[in-house]
């Protein structure tokens, strides 16, 4: 009688690493299968981990989600807007965004791909998780385009055209995926980029 085949077991790991790993394994399963359709199953098996040891660090579907696109937001954070920020001068910061975002974008596309679904689901929980995490990254953007004292500038006004690099940051990846060339890619950026500069202040 033939015996039945062990299943493969992950070796054992810290616990935050092991939460690291399942966050990787949910931003890859998002990417490739949506939000809506990403379950603990899947993690389980990326790992090779049981679905219970799943569940040990997501309690439920939504705590799964929540952990996997706030994963993503921090990501995108991390590797954009702070290396932007870094720079001594706002219009050397602006002018940063653009190229940290296309290659950010060849290096970890599931986490940029989960980012362009993540803007475009209307779920109410993931919308408002969705808004909190573009304030940030507006907030960002906008205090790269202020100079001189807060309170002469029009911060709303800032904010608009920081909404207008958000989604323009949207279609630059979008051209990465699609395979447009460097060239092509540049020139869309300094198309964005000119006129926002012209307009900010001395």
């Amino acid at each position: 009688m033939a015996k039945a085949k062990r299943r493969n077991r992950a070796p054992q790991m810290p616990p935050e690493e092991r939460r690291k790993q399942l966050l990787a394994a949910g931003v890859a399963c998002i990417a490739a299968k949506g939000i809506g359709s990403t379950k603990h199953a899947d993690l389980a098996r990326a790992c090779e981990v049981s679905v219970p040891a799943v569940f040990s660090y997501f309690p439920n579907r939504e705590a799964l989600v929540i952990s996997i696109l706030n994963e993503v937001g921090e990501q995108l954070f991390e590797h954009v807007i702070k290396p932007a920020q870094a720079l001594p001068e706002p219009a050397q910061q602006l002018a940063a965004t653009a190229p940290l975002f296309t290659e950010y974008a060849a290096q970890q596309p599931d986490y940029v791909k989960v980012w362009l679904m993540w803007s475009m689901h209307f779920a109410p929980d993931v919308r408002e998780q969705y808004r909190q995490f573009e304030q940030q990254i507006v907030d960002a953007l906008a205090k790269m385009m202020m100079t001189g004292e807060p309170e002469d500038d029009p911060e709303a006004d800032f904010r608009d055209r920081a909404r207008m690099i958000l989604a323009s940051s949207a279609f630059l990846a979008k051209l990465v995926f699609d395979g447009v060339s460097e060239k092509r890619r540049q020139a869309f950026v300094q198309h964005v980029l000119e006129p926002l500069a012209a307009t900010r202040r001395a």
